[in-house]
């Protein structure tokens, strides 16, 4: 799994190579009004919480920093995927963790659940690949989808299927 994670990392360090500050700060209708940069620290701060939790024992998506320097600027955004790819390296994928999420309007209901380090990881990786696909929306209704290649932003079992029909 870490090798995906790593794999999934590097198509967003491509993306952040290419876009400049205007175009990762503007806001999309296609986005609900958000940009490319609040989808992208949106992504990463789940990564960040994996690798913290992994050291804690407890991952609590809910808790994000919600940092502005990765929404604002691709270049700390770049600096975080680097620090990203050497803490996916840390982690111990059969370590156990309790998962913590308050899935409440309210706020007042924490659920604990029991997970792995491992299995986290494979969520981290199909909600970074979901928000991938609603970035790569936001780059082409900006004129923008040169940016990124024709597998990111789809899950591996649709790459799967896909290549499995041509096939036939």
């Amino acid at each position: 799994m870490k090798a995906i994670a790593k794999e999934n990392l590097q198509q967003l360090n491509d993306l952040l190579q290419g876009i400049s500050k205007a175009q990762y700060t503007e806001k999309s209708m296609i986005l609900s009004n958000a940009t490319i940069g609040q989808h992208i620290r949106h992504i990463l701060e789940f990564y960040l919480l994996l690798v913290s939790g992994s050291f804690s024992g407890t991952i609590n998506y809910d808790k994000r920093e919600r940092d502005l320097c990765i929404e604002e600027d691709p270049d700390f955004a770049l600096k975080t995927v680097d620090r990203l790819l050497i803490g996916i390296e840390t982690l111990n994928e059969n370590l156990q963790v309790k998962f913590e999420g308050d899935f409440s309007i309210e706020g007042a209901v924490q659920n604990t659940i029991s997970s792995s380090v491992g299995r986290e990881l494979a969520y981290c990786i199909e909600h970074s690949i979901h928000h991938q696909a609603i970035i790569k929306a936001g780059l082409i209704s900006m004129g923008l989808s040169h940016l990124t290649d024709e597998y990111f932003g789809v899950a591996y079992s649709t790459i799967r299927f896909r290549s499995s029909q041509c096939a036939q």
